[in-house]
């Protein structure tokens, strides 16, 4: 068995992943357990809180709809059937029929307190007064009102009675109609009883104001008073609006509970859950852990060992075909993409800092062939091409012309308008030029407002041919040139060289030259042969 290479990159992946599945096994049994509990925690008690307030929501909706009834009844109720007892009894009982949302009947009570009818009909109340009832005297002053759960004296069950006044056109109380439903009637606090929270949890329905356990949905609590440490009231009292999430201990059980306003009562749900059962998984966490990173430490050893030095190879084997381009051994070219991962992009990466460079070398080497202004060949390019061209003929035997142009009226234009108005001058009469040209000819700017042009692979036609073009680039320049919304007249003179196999480059550029400076002499928007 060979060395282990501490600077091979494999082998130190390797190291430091066995490492950090040690560590991080270690750590995530010491440490996850409280992490995961306060997960859990929150999660248990947004759905705690979500459970309170459906079962508010609910509670809320049946008591708003007794209260909409008992409204509707006391607005529809005839005044003239407070002083008939069985037609108005009668009529609360169609009534009743019809919507018997108050289990255990409705009732209406004179301004006495004395009651006057009542449905279903209950013998031995007809001289009972109520006038001491907390919703009897607040129905008195024109509200509704939600009296304390008690009791029942004929269900002897706990019920909660509700009173609405019953008021004339002149809006005077003239008496007061009640309703009163059992607590566990099905169509009213059922969601409380029926609905669990997990295996030991559940629901408790307290009323602040009263003072009371109003009903719980795993124990027969209705109507016993809570008491000043009880932690529901407390949370309730300290928390805005009676809603929010919390710990609590009771009877020595840390509970998560979640309480929620019933807000046409004042009542508050509770929805409650032991920690303990909240977290029951977290406390067989640890051991599944550790147990787990004894086995998986040796199995991700061997995985690395030959994965690890496979998924390398790519990397491995770019490194070397760019030390080898490096090196001239091998042209620069793209190095091949094998996989879509990290060493694949890397590679990727590569190929376009080769592109951008090559494409900077491409530009370097079109910037040092060719002006910078208008695009054409320059000076050292037009010398190279004539080179190539005199070689041919050497083969081929024929001829070259040179055209050499100077423009007239450009200083004139530089001077008035500005050099800025000179550069746009000859990028235009680079582009006439151009266009009064075969492509196989060679346009190019050699110096300030001086122009080349190379016509090769002539025959004998030569003197012909460079004539033609010398009248196209004087036709060019017959209408003006529009610079800086400014008409400007510009024109040239011409000097034309032919020459065959025996010519030099310079000799030609040479001669080409002199014949322009006499047609210069001679006057603007004339050629002369060399």
């Amino acid at each position: 068995m060979g060395r282990i290479n501490f600077n091979s990159l494999t082998t130190r992946l390797i190291l430091l992943g066995m490492v950090f599945i040690t560590l991080g096994g270690i750590a995530r049994a010491f440490f996850l357990g409280n992490y995961l509990r306060k997960g859990v925690t929150e999660a248990a008690s947004a759905q705690l809180l979500s459970m309170a307030d459906y079962v508010a929501k609910n509670i809320d909706r049946n008591i708003v709809e007794r209260r909409e009834m008992l409204e509707r009844v006391a607005a529809r109720m005839p005044l003239t059937l407070l002083h008939n007892r069985k037609e108005l009894q009668k009529w609360l009982g169609e009534r009743n029929d019809i919507n018997p949302l108050f289990s255990q009947g409705i009732a209406v009570l004179g301004l006495s307190g004395v009651m006057l009818a009542n449905y279903p009909v209950i013998t031995n109340q007809d001289h009972k007064s109520f006038a001491d009832r907390d919703y009897f005297q607040q129905a008195l002053k024109g509200e509704f009102a939600i009296g304390r759960p008690v009791i029942g004296r004929i269900s002897k069950v706990p019920v909660l009675p509700m009173a609405m006044p019953i008021c004339d056109r002149a809006g005077k109380v003239c008496a007061v109609l009640i309703g009163v439903s059992a607590l566990n009637s099905s169509n009213f606090l059922d969601p409380l009883y029926s609905t669990r929270v997990g295996v030991t949890g559940g629901l408790v329905l307290v009323s602040p104001r009263d003072k009371l356990f109003l009903g719980a949905s795993d124990a027969d609590i209705a109507l016993k008073p809570t008491s000043e440490k009880d932690t529901y009231l407390q949370q309730g009292q300290v928390t805005k609006e009676f809603h929010g999430v919390g710990l609590n201990t009771r009877r020595g059980i840390e509970e998560l509970t979640a309480i929620a306003l019933v807000p046409s009562s004042g009542w508050l749900v509770v929805s409650r859950l032991p920690t303990s059962e909240a977290c029951l998984p977290l406390t067989r966490l640890r051991p599944f852990i550790l147990n787990n990173t004894v086995i998986i430490v040796p199995i991700f050893l061997i995985i690395m060992l030959f994965m690890l030095r496979r998924m390398m190879r790519p990397l491995k084997s770019a490194a070397y075909h760019a030390d080898r381009m490096t090196h001239g051994e091998i042209p620069f070219e793209p190095l091949p993409v094998e996989h879509n991962d990290e060493v694949g992009h890397l590679t990727a990466a590569f190929n376009r800092v080769l592109s951008k460079l090559i494409e900077s070398r491409a530009e370097l080497e079109h910037l040092s062939l060719h002006d910078t202004l208008t695009g054409l060949p320059n000076r050292q390019l037009l010398a190279d091409r004539m080179t190539l061209a005199l070689a041919r003929l050497q083969r081929n035997k024929g001829q070259i012309a040179v055209l050499f142009l100077d423009l007239d009226g450009f200083k004139k234009i530089n001077d008035s308008l500005g050099h800025e108005a000179g550069d746009t001058a000859l990028r235009t009469v680079a582009d006439r030029l151009r266009i009064s040209m075969r492509s196989e000819d060679t346009l190019a700017r050699v110096g300030g407002d001086e122009f080349v042009i190379l016509i090769a692979d002539l025959c004998d036609n030569a003197k012909m041919v460079a004539e033609l073009v010398a009248h196209k680039c004087l036709k060019v320049f017959q209408n003006s040139f529009i610079i800086n919304d400014t008409p400007c007249q510009l024109g040239a003179s011409i000097g034309i060289a032919v020459g065959n196999s025996a010519s030099s480059a310079d000799s030609l550029l040479m001669s080409a030259d002199k014949a322009m400076y006499r047609a210069k002499e001679a006057g603007d928007g004339k050629y002369f042969w060399a």
